[in-house]
């Protein structure tokens, strides 16, 4: 996933890292990409990264996220 505002990756990655069942890698200085721990199929860890976003981005609705399969 990618952020509009990279200044705001550390506040995401802290928001992610609550969940002890995600991996969370960052990949640029805008762009991170999550994994989840357990059976998820892909279908489901696209669900689950796309909820999580949005719950985010509710709280931040001055930042954009692009998630990307």
């Amino acid at each position: 996933m990618k952020l509009s505002d990279a200044a705001q990756i550390e506040r995401l990655l802290q928001f992610l890292a609550m969940d002890s069942n995600i991996v969370v890698s960052r990949i640029d200085r805008d762009e991170v990409e999550v994994s989840f721990l357990g059976s998820l199929n892909t279908s489901a860890q696209a669900m689950q990264s796309h909820l999580r976003v949005q719950l985010w981005v509710a709280a931040n609705p001055d930042v954009v996220a692009i998630v990307q399969r």
